[in-house]
């Protein structure tokens, strides 16, 4: 019978097992406090150290009981004797590898990997409604896997779709974008925004990003803003040409990271700054609906749903620059969310609200 793998599967016991091993290969004395503080993100000794935890109470403490006799069992399989105690037991009982090999179990670790990754490839082969087509057919060019995939879906067997659909104009220049700036190619590529005539642009593409349904790749250009340049795909007109003779510039480390943290979608505006954004919810499916999907990652309960000086209302509070996405998302949820902080914001929504009005007031 094949031994199991005791780095398969998913959930908290796997979690465990995966702490419990790589805190061993230290080859220090480890106890199952310092996994579960490692898996909390607790410091080191906080169980020793506050008289009120108790690791036997905690919620996984079965679990890692089960992970780490697993790990400890697999060891002594592999290399006999690769494991001394301290001497101790309850609590304070540890564990130290003493083995020769500094990963014994390499292979086991390995075919979990291997497995993730032929999960990874069948995903994707599922996912071809998904994934924009010339962007699955540019990694998959000419491999039985590309083959299948457009026999299933032809067939009617694919059993993966998205609401959006991904047909959007220009939507085969991913894969280009995405190869210009891993090997770090400026291009020379033709732009027409909305309502203006099309104007050439040298572009050190750095950063794709997704919104709406929507791809835009961000970069240096030149002309203004220079930095953080975001080019819509679709709004690209002609060829694209790589420029041999211009030293790419790339981003500093860690900027569109920053560039994103605090707005929805793409855009920053004019003497926008971060600031705290109430929104009051109306009905409690609202409420958990934007607690299950937040408009931000900032986004925090403030005031539980229920009644509040005679009304029934909930709020949370986002620290966000406003921008026309944030509008438009709250804009989405109509008279179940109202703004209340901060006022030019609020009043922002309310002008918008009283246009959508005018408009159909004059409806016959």
């Amino acid at each position: 019978m094949a031994t199991k793998n005791i780095f398969a599967g998913i959930g908290v016991r796997t979690t465990f097992v995966k702490i419990f091993y790589e805190e061993l290969m230290k080859r220090e004395l480890v106890t199952l406090a310092d996994v579960m503080c490692i898996k909390r993100k607790l410091p080191k000794g906080f169980y020793d150290n506050n008289p009120k935890a108790t690791l036997s109470r905690e919620k996984f403490y079965g679990d890692l009981k089960k992970a780490s006799s697993e790990v400890v069992k697999a060891l002594e399989s592999a290399l006999p004797g690769c494991i001394e105690g301290n001497g101790k037991r309850g609590k304070g009982k540890a564990f130290m590898y003493i083995g020769e090999s500094d990963d014994p179990l390499a292979a086991e670790r390995h075919a979990v990997e291997q497995k993730r990754i032929e999960d990874y490839v069948a995903f994707c082969k599922a996912s071809a409604g998904i994934l924009p087509s010339s962007w699955f057919s540019s990694y998959f060019e000419n491999t039985q896997l590309l083959l299948d995939t457009n026999r299933e879906v032809e067939s009617g067997a694919s059993h993966i779709r998205s609401s959006l659909e991904q047909n959007l104009t220009n939507i085969d220049l991913l894969p280009v974008f995405n190869k210009a700036i891993t090997e770090k190619q400026v291009v020379r590529l033709s732009y027409q925004p909305f309502g203006y005539e099309p104007f050439e642009i040298i572009f050190h593409p750095q950063f794709l990003k997704e919104y709406n349904g929507r791809w835009f790749v961000f970069g240096e250009a030149n002309r203004e803003p220079y930095k953080a340049f975001n080019v819509a795909l679709d709004r690209i007109v002609g060829e694209i040409t790589p420029i041999a003779d211009i030293d790419y510039i790339p981003a500093e480390k860690g900027f569109y990271q920053e560039y994103f943290e605090n707005i929805i979608g793409v855009t920053h505006e004019k003497d926008a700054k971060v600031e705290p954004v109430v929104i009051r919810t109306k009905t409690e499916y609202h409420h958990g609906l934007l607690l299950t999907k937040p408009l931000h990652h900032s986004q925090k309960e403030t005031l539980i749903f229920g009644e509040h000086d005679g009304k029934w209302y909930g709020e949370v509070t986002l620290a966000i620059e406003p921008n026309r996405e944030l509008r438009g998302r709250i804009l989405l949820y109509g008279e179940n969310l109202e703004v209340m902080q901060p006022p030019i914001l609020r009043d922002q929504i309310k002008s918008i609200v009283k246009k959508q009005m005018d408009v159909y007031s004059d409806v016959k």
